[in-house]
């Protein structure tokens, strides 16, 4: 079960932030589920998933990312690469995933 927060707390309580657009990384975060999520005026804007103590923000209005730089090709190469793997090999992508983006 996720709970509500803010993005401010999630600023203060990660280090490491990755901050990616809605359905961007469906495919590696298929077998996680969101710790977190924040809504503003608009209604929801983004959830979180806590891996490692990185926070990978997944949404409509998409956290920025903090001391991680990544462009929407590697996102893509990422998501790609991990159609029809199972948990365990999903599990060994998201760690290369966060190393490559977190550089």
């Amino acid at each position: 079960m996720k709970f509500k927060t803010t993005a401010k707390a999630i600023r203060d309580g990660y280090y490491t932030i990755i901050g990616v657009g809605y359905c961007d990384l469906q495919n590696l975060l298929k077998y996680k589920d969101p710790v977190a999520y924040t809504c503003g005026v608009y209604g929801w804007s983004f959830d979180v998933y806590d891996i490692d103590r990185v926070a990978i923000c997944t949404g409509y209005r998409v956290m920025p990312s903090k001391n991680s730089s990544h462009d929407y090709k590697l996102i893509r190469e990422y998501d790609k690469m991990a159609e029809g793997k199972t948990e365990e090999e999903l599990n060994i992508l998201i760690k290369e995933f966060i190393k490559v983006v977190s550089k």
